[in-house]
């Protein structure tokens, strides 16, 4: 099923919890797209044991060739992968085990790591991501309260405010109609706390809104 789904090349679903899908994601660019790569290389009904080898975490495979399809770079003469697509996975490894998602439950706030491990293999040009075993429950086996969009839509997004928002309209993809708060609003789609409502509009809303039309 792995090698069907990675057959697809950018095709497949990204599945996660509402909880997950409305939280501060806390990612760069590249990294959320390694992490939208990983999500989709599972299958969110199966039990992540059917990942997780020896009884170990959930690891899923991330190729550079997948991240520069996603990230919409140019292949090279002969069909070569981009650099900037080696370059972009390596970067992304290197910080995603000090990344966590953070959002309210009630008067809690959780925080959660992505990953435990994040392995670039460069000479093969892929990498090993290995969930953390806390953000398993937001990935597998869900029955409700999910969300669920197509992969391909976040191809050739070059704005983190644009797939964050593509997630937070997810969310409501049934209703086509989102009513949120503007503090809910600025953790969602990590906005800078120095940023006035007319930055929030330009750089937040209406920039990604256009991107989005655009390519999505």
């Amino acid at each position: 099923e792995e090698a069907e789904l990675l057959a697809q090349g950018i095709g497949g679903n990204i599945t996660m919890s509402r909880a997950l899908a409305e939280s501060a994601h806390g990612l760069t660019l590249n990294e959320s797209r390694v992490m939208m790569l990983a999500m989709r290389s599972v299958n969110p009904r199966q039990s992540p044991l059917k990942y997780a080898k020896y009884n170990q975490a959930v690891r899923v495979k991330v190729t550079a060739a997948e991240f520069g399809e996603l990230a919409a770079l140019q292949t090279g003469e002969q069909g070569y992968t981009n650099r900037a697509a080696y370059e972009g996975l390596k970067a992304a490894c290197e910080k995603l085990y000090e990344r966590s998602a953070t959002w309210r439950e009630g008067g809690k706030l959780v925080r959660m790591r992505w990953c435990f491990k994040s392995t670039y293999h460069e000479k093969e040009a892929w990498a090993d991501i290995a969930y953390s075993p806390d953000i398993t429950p937001h990935l597998f086996m869900l029955r409700e309260k999910f969300v669920r969009y197509r992969l391909e839509y976040a191809r050739g997004l070059r704005s983190l405010y644009s797939t964050n928002l593509l997630r937070l309209l997810m969310t409501q993809k049934d209703t086509g109609f989102k009513s949120i708060y503007l503090d809910e609003f600025r953790t969602i789609m990590e906005v800078p706390e120095s940023y006035r409502y007319a930055d929030i509009k330009r750089y937040c809303i209406t920039a990604p809104v256009k991107e989005l039309n655009d390519k999505a």
